[in-house]
């Protein structure tokens, strides 16, 4: 994967510390980052800047980016929280006023830039930084016309937890070297972030990582010119109970949109018009309630279970558990294939002897041993799978899932954490709330589906569909002027159009490796 790691504050800073130590001191690192952010806001149009400076290594930051941009012919004005309190900060508000002072601002500047807080900072912010941030709101809601940019992060956004104390919302964050926890969890705080490379060290293997197009475009399976339906993969979806033939219909529909080149359907009998008319290039078989021996197993190059079953009924947890004993292939888990399950009282990490019998998760543990596996619960599902409503640690708790069960889990959200058994995690931050209706789930099984029937592992998988699916979502909104409105069918036509659209590449300003747009509210 990409070197986009995803931090907490801690991870940050050790980032920083070990890049340091390559360094002649940490000044030289903090003299980098202003450099590519005023070079990067040079490249912009505007021209003035108020720049609202903290007193610990953020204001530092502030403080040399005034300079740099004041050097460069800008008119800057600075509202100083205090005396800087760290030697490099000092140092930095030294170096910069050696071209005079700086006034205050006048509240007319196109630009106004938040380096009071940086990442370090936990809990409310308090004193001369509390009142700095109600003076940066206050200037935000006199000047609407001027764009809030925050440096490293909003000031009163935590870093590692995303919880907000009080952070004004900025229209643009520009953050260095690593992504951090709370930028992708607060999306409406952080607005259009850029990455600015400052040449960190890289951060250590088990450090979630965001999954960029690069990635994407890498790990997909290449086709020979004589390829044909065969070759280009069998996907089997079981699911669609009666009256919810719909979830298979979509998941389908991914799946073809994605590339597979077959698809089977194999529902209740009351759903088979409905996949024969909505899916007409599938399949279509009939599972009874009490028998799915009839589902073939020895056909597909990858099954989808899940879409559309009722994970209350009584027979499907038992159904699911005979077909993954006589299909020993690729799969993916969703919706009633994972409900079923829900009943466990415990999580076993696999190092203890419990019986199997007693616990459904134990059950779907030794059931999915030795296949690429991806469970691909939303936050609700994932709850009923852990037997627990307590806080969920988006970042966290899917490795200890995919580790208890042997298998890759994507937990479906803001953002998406794919994590697999091994310890590796990535992490897609596309999206908008165009995802949040019925159906985007089981459309993003059937993608995921698709990439495995084609010899992709479930981490790959699940992290390409996932990065497929959001960023068609994105471009839905774009093209639909907002979220509000867009149906299933402009979000499929989208998926159709990210796939060729892998190998372009992005326009960015000087210094920025990656840029995630601002996430609209309606």
């Amino acid at each position: 994967m990409t070197r986009f790691a995803v931090v907490t504050a801690d991870g940050a800073r050790t980032l920083d510390a070990r890049t340091i130590a390559t360094l002649p001191d940490s000044y030289t690192l903090m003299h980098r980052a202003a450099t590519v952010a005023a070079e990067c806001l040079h490249a912009r149009p505007d021209r003035s800047a108020a720049v609202y400076v903290g007193t610990g290594n953020n204001g530092g930051d502030g403080w040399l980016i005034a300079g740099m941009l004041r050097a460069r012919g800008w008119n800057v004005s600075v509202h100083a929280v205090g005396e800087p309190k760290t030697d490099d900060a000092r140092r930095a508000r030294s170096d910069a006023e050696r071209g005079g002072a700086f006034a205050p601002p006048a509240g007319t500047e196109s630009l106004v830039l938040d380096a009071i807080l940086g990442t370090g900072a936990t809990g409310a912010p308090r004193g001369g930084a509390a009142t700095a941030i109600a003076a940066l709101r206050e200037s935000r809601s006199a000047n609407v016309e001027g764009t809030l940019v925050a440096i490293d992060i909003a000031s009163g956004l935590d870093a590692s937890t995303g919880d907000d104390h009080g952070a004004v919302p900025a229209d643009l964050t520009l953050t260095f070297g690593s992504v951090k926890r709370g930028h992708l969890l607060r999306r409406d705080i952080t607005g259009e972030l850029l990455l600015l490379d400052i040449a960190l060290v890289d951060a250590d293997a088990g450090t979630p990582r965001l999954v960029a197009a690069s990635d994407v475009r890498a790990w997909l399976p290449s086709m020979q010119p004589d390829a044909y339906k065969g070759t280009r993969g069998r996907l089997a979806i079981v699911g669609a109970a009666a009256g919810m033939a719909g979830a298979v219909i979509l998941a389908a529909r991914g799946a073809h949109a994605s590339g597979v080149g077959m698809v089977r359907a194999d529902v209740a009998g009351a759903s088979m018009l409905a996949l024969q008319i909505a899916a007409p290039f599938a399949t279509v078989h009939a599972w009874h309630d009490t028998d799915w021996s009839t589902i073939d197993a020895a056909w597909p190059d990858a099954m989808v279970i899940g879409p559309g079953l009722d994970g209350a009924a009584s027979y499907v947890r038992d159904r699911v558990l005979a077909l993954l004993h006589a299909y020993a292939g690729p799969v993916v888990l969703d919706a009633g294939a994972l409900t079923a399950f829900g009943a466990s009282s415990r999580i076993d990490d696999g190092e203890g002897n419990d019986d199997a019998e007693s616990d459904p998760l134990l059950s779907l543990r030794h059931a999915l041993r030795g296949r690429q596996a991806l469970l691909t619960p939303h936050v609700g599902e994932y709850h009923a799978l852990r037997r627990s409503r307590a806080p969920l640690a988006r970042f966290d708790d899917p490795g200890a899932l995919a580790r208890a069960l042997d298998a890759t889990v994507l937990l479906k959200g803001v953002p998406t954490v794919i994590a697999s058994p091994d310890g590796a995690c990535a992490v897609s931050a596309t999206g908008t709330p165009a995802l949040a209706m019925g159906g985007t789930g089981d459309l993003l099984a059937g993608m995921a589906g698709a990439l495995l029937a084609q010899g992709m592992s479930a981490l790959h998988a699940g992290a390409s569909a996932a990065w497929v699916h959001g960023t068609a979502a994105e471009r839905a909104t774009r093209a639909h002027g907002g979220w509000r409105g867009l149906t299933m069918d402009l979000l499929l036509h989208e998926v159709t159009n990210v796939w060729p659209a892998l190998d372009a590449h992005a326009s960015l300003p000087p210094h920025a490796v990656l840029a995630l747009p601002a996430v609209p509210s309606r």
